[in-house]
Parts: structure tokens; C-alpha cells; sequence
């Protein structure tokens, strides 16, 4: 019964769906876009919208009867003003003129400022529908806190009759608080479109998607024009990066598929990373060239927040550290401690956890504080990290006259360390303080009875649990079994390879347990595959990256009868 439902801005007439395969923002001029100043354009709220049709009183009868008062049957529709797109519609009741619907819809998305229409039809099975009323309800009405009443409907003859509803504005979807790349459209105007109805005049609108994909947005339908001006702004669905963007405009129809007038593509790289404002030309089947005014901008997601990996390594922290500082130039070592500070003053700074640099010259170190290196446990004792951080700021390499060195400062193998987060520095790393002072980053011994214990302690805590007998352990000794290992595509033909490699080849390969540790005995990965069906789906990937020469496999053998 929709031969008759009308659109807002159509005049009444019925909308048919093409076949289809809050901040200011500055729009600059970008590819094909006209030289223009910076314009400013206010991006507005959108709204998710749950709308209830209740009920309707005492609407007028649009079916004749021989018995009795006439009826109707009824039914009520819903969209965003010059939205067509967005309707929603109620079922329709038989013979009653207090229809009670309960209907409940979402419009996803309602533009800040767009009312709300509302049209109660009569459904008839032959010839067209009869309205029997309509009501708007503006934007101010129902937004933030929605709405909840009567409408007194309009166009209902000379009967008055009213419409229940209930507007409720939804919280937005988690997709669209997602922090991702956004591209904004504003479709403004387009000129020179061809005349596609008698009278010689169209009704056009804009679809607008990314090329290549199906969901879209629309501007709302101007009637009777050739020179239309929507000034209808969205963000593209599914956009990503790289993404071409394409316009298409049609003239709405009554009664047929309505009739494409131009089509334009805007390339990624007219608008990335700039925006575009501009006017393109349309393509299409008409001789006659049409022109579309856009503007386009993106909006990245705010960068990450930096973190320092070093921020809890406190100047109260002077534990020794598994490094030490070799200056190339006198061989003199200093031993790091968890936090060093690197300076010239003996009276200010500690000779035993701090590296003084007493050479006579060095006027480009400061005296205190020149550089920090602060050194840090991970989540094993025999996993350390360090890093340096540059207190003179503005001064050391590259940073002189024709990208010479600006004296002072302090950088890492001839790379200047950065302001924020300092740079990682690892055995081999050469530091420079200033111009003449350079040391090289070395390991040193670390309570290496203690961390042998450690080793032991972990080793017994499984001894403790589990049979050591069960286990059989293969320490990759050379490349050639490295090579092999890496071959392996699934859980049984690592065991073979690791049985055959310890001199077992005739051990079945029942194994439910894997573990890997690296060349200090640590554990890197231990991993479980109980039965046959966990085996043959398991990804060999995590295990192979842990696998190196130097490490020890562990396989636990296994008894279960159905893996035997």
C-alpha cells in the first residue's frame, strides 16, 4: 500500500530507493579544489532516535460501510524531514478509528536541527492510500530529553484527531566513539543538472559513499530545480584510508527508478591529508556538463600518549645495574646503577653511583645533570633494559651550523637523543657527551650466584611437580638442527625432530607438554596439547619463535592410551 506515501520535500509523492551496486573545521583548497581562503563550517550533532508510535484518537473514517459508521485501516509512518531514507512504519489495523500500535523503530541517525514528520495513512488494497493526518515535531522539542505525548494532527478535514508518541535519544554506537580516521562531506550546491521531469525542472539529491563499498549517505530531495543547494554535511560510512570518494546525483521519481543525472569520483590523494573544497564535474549520460561544489575533511585520531618505559626508575634508586660505561678514549670504566646521573661536578654528584667527567676541556658538559641513564629489571633477573636521557636540550649533533655538531648535548651511536622519552641503549651502544667524551655501553657480572639460584629454585619447583623422568630436554646445539626445527608444520614433527636429535628414535612421539628456555634456563613458553584433535590444530608459530640456537626444548612423554 506505498504507491502513495510522500517524502518530505516531494510534495506528497512517494520515494523510491535507487539501485545501488560538533566542532568548526578548517576546510583548505586541495587538488581540484578553487583557490579560496579558509573557510569555517559548524559541524553539528548527530542523534540516534527511538521512536514509539502509540496509539491514534478519533481519526477520520476513509471507508464507506453499509453497516453502520464508516472505519478505517490505518497505519503511521515516520522520518527525518527531507530524509526519506530514514522512515519507519507501523503495521497497518483493520476497521478502527483509535488505532493502538505500540510500534517501536530507530532512526540512526538525525541531524541537529531536523524535525521529525509524521504521517497516519488508511491502507486501501486497490487505488492508492488516503492520508488521514500529519504532524511535526521539531528537533528543540525532543532533543536532549526526548519527547512523550500528544500531536495534534493536521489535514484531517474537518475532524480533530491526534497521534500518541514517544521520542527517546539513544546513546551513540561503540563504533562511533571509536578513535579511527574520520572523513566528513559537506555536499553544498551543484549547477548546470539536466531536466529529467516535464516541465523542464528535476528533483535532485546526492548520494555519497566510498568507492567500492555499499553504504552511503544521502542529502535530502530539492523539488523543481536544476540548481540545487543542500548544504548537507555527514561522515562516510566504512571509510578508511586510501579510500576514493564517490557522488552520485539523481533526479527523484514518482513511479520509477529514479534517473541518474552525473557522477563524479574524488581521488584519495586530492583530499589526503588536507581536505579538498572545490567544485567537481559530473559524468553521465546527458551531454550537457554539471558541476557539484564539496567539501571534504579528515579527521585523525589524537597520536598516542607517550610513555616513558623508564618512569618508575627514580633518582632514589641506586641499585647496581648488569651495565657499565667504557670511555674509548682512556679505557676508564664506570659501573651504572639503576639511576646514573652523567656531569661534571664533583661536589654535587656521587663518584660511586654517578659518572663524573673530570677531563680538562669538556666546558660543553654541564656540571650537573648533564644526561641521565636510568636502568631497570624486566620480568626476569636476567632480562635488563636502559636508557639515556638528554638534559641540554637544542644542543649536540646536527644541531650546528650545516648540520654539525652544537657542542653539548648527548646522542647514540652518532643519533641525538630525543626530548620526551629519552633513547634505548644496549651493549655496543656508543654514547657522546658533548663533543670529545665517548663511552661505549658494556654488560657486567650481576649476582651471578644469585641468579644461578634462582635458575636452580625454578628448576626444583618443577622437580617438586612433575616426574623429571617423563621429560626429555634437547639444547639446540648447532644450526643444522636450528634449520631443521624451523621446518617442522605441525606438533608431531617437532617431536620426532627433538627425539631423533637426542638420540631417541625410536621413542613414540607422545608428547602433550612443550616447553622452551632460553640460554639462561629461563622458561620463554611452555605450551599444552592433550589430545590428538589439539595437536593437529595447533599453530607451531608460537613455539618457533621462542626456538633458537643456544635454547632447551622440554618434552614431556606422555602415557595416554589414545595418543599411544
Amino acid at each position: 500500500p506505498s504507491s502513495a506515501q510522500s517524502g518530505p520535500g516531494t510534495g506528497g509523492r512517494p520515494w523510491r530507493s535507487p539501485r545501488l551496486g560538533g566542532g568548526r573545521l578548517r576546510w583548505r583548497r586541495r587538488g581540484r579544489g578553487q583557490p579560496a581562503a579558509v573557510m569555517m563550517f559548524e559541524r553539528r550533532a548527530r542523534v540516534r532516535l527511538g521512536i514509539t508510535i502509540i496509539k491514534a484518537h478519533r481519526l477520520r473514517a476513509a471507508d464507506f460501510t453499509f453497516r453502520g459508521p464508516g472505519k478505517s485501516d490505518p497505519y503511521t509512518t515516520a522520518w527525518v524531514k527531507g530524509r526519506p531514507l530514514t522512515e519507519i512504519r507501523t503495521e497497518v489495523i483493520d476497521g478502527t478509528l483509535d488505532p493502538v500500535w505500540n510500534f517501536r523503530g530507530v532512526i540512526e541517525r538525525c541531524r541537529h536541527g531536523d524535525p521529525i514528520e509524521f504521517q497516519v495513512w488508511d491502507s486501501d488494497r486497490l487505488g492508492t492510500d488516503d492520508i488521514l493526518g500529519r504532524a511535526e515535531l521539531d528537533f528543540d522539542m525532543f532533543y536532549p530529553n526526548g519527547y512523550d505525548g500528544m500531536l495534534t494532527l493536521k489535514d484531517t478535514g474537518k475532524k480533530e484527531s491526534f497521534l500518541e508518541v514517544r521520542v527517546e535519544v539513544l546513546p551513540p554506537l561503540p563504533e562511533d566513539l571509536e578513535e579511527k580516521p574520520r572523513c566528513y562531506v559537506l555536499v553544498q550546491s551543484a549547477s548546470g543538472l539536466k531536466a529529467a521531469d516535464m516541465g523542464g525542472f528535476s528533483d535532485p539529491y546526492c548520494l555519497v559513499r566510498c568507492a567500492g563499498k555499499r553504504k552511503f549517505w544521502r542529502t535530502k530531495v530539492i523539488p523543481k530545480t536544476l540548481t540545487p543547494e543542500w548544504n548537507d554535511e555527514d561522515e562516510m560510512p566504512e571509510f578508511e584510508l586510501g579510500d576514493d570518494l564517490e557522488f552520485i546525483v539523481y533526479d527523484w521519481d514518482r513511479s520509477s527508478e529514479d534517473d541518474e543525472l552525473g557522477r563524479a569520483v574524488l581521488e584519495a590523494t586530492e583530499f589526503t591529508p588536507d581536505g579538498f573544497s572545490g567544485t567537481l564535474p559530473l559524468k553521465g549520460p546527458s551531454k550537457k556538463k554539471g558541476y557539484l561544489t564539496v567539501m571534504v575533511e579528515l579527521e585523525m585520531p589524537p597520536p598516542p600518549p607517550i610513555v616513558d618505559p623508564a618512569a618508575h626508575v627514580t633518582e632514589d634508586d641506586r641499585r647496581p645495574a648488569p651495565f657499565q660505561l667504557r670511555c674509548l678514549d682512556t679505557g676508564r670504566s664506570h659501573r651504572l646503577a639503576c639511576y646514573t646521573v652523567v656531569g661534571r661536578s664533583k661536589k654535587y654528584l656521587d663518584p660511586r653511583y654517578d659518572l663524573v667527567l673530570d677531563s680538562p676541556g669538556i666546558c660543553d658538559v654541564a656540571r650537573v645533570e648533564h644526561a641521565v641513564v636510568k636502568c631497570w629489571c624486566g620480568s626476569d633477573p636476567s632480562s635488563w633494559r636502559a636508557r639515556v636521557y638528554n638534559f641540554q636540550m637544542g644542543r649536540g649533533v646536527g644541531l650546528g651550523a650545516g648540520g654539525g655538531h652544537a657542542a653539548g648535548g648527548t646522542s647514540v651511536d652518532n643519533e641525538p637523543v630525543t626530548d620526551e622519552i629519552g633513547m634505548e641503549i644496549e651493549p655496543g651502544s656508543v654514547l657522546r657527551f658533548g663533543v670529545r667524551e665517548m663511552w661505549v655501553v658494556e654488560r657486567a657480572v650481576l649476582y651471578q650466584k644469585s641468579r644461578t639460584g634462582e635458575v636452580a629454585v625454578t628448576k626444583a619447583r618443577l622437580n617438586a611437580t612433575e616426574d623429571p623422568g617423563s621429560f626429555r630436554e634437547l639444547k639446540v646445539p648447532s644450526g643444522a638442527c636450528n634449520h631443521a626445527l624451523q621446518h617442522c608444520s605441525d606438533w608431531d614433527s617437532l617431536v620426532r625432530v627433538v627425539l631423533e636429535w637426542c638420540g631417541e628414535p625410536d621413542e613414540p612421539p607422545c608428547v602433550d607438554i612443550i616447553e622452551v628456555l632460553d640460554e639462561c634456563g629461563t622458561m620463554a613458553g611452555r605450551w599444552e596439547a592433550r589430545t590428538l584433535e589439539e595437536q593437529e590444530a595447533f599453530n607451531m608459530g608460537a613455539v618457533l619463535r621462542e626456538v633458537r640456537m643456544g635454547c632447551t626444548i622440554r618434552l614431556r612423554l606422555s602415557s595416554d592410551l589414545c595418543l599411544l
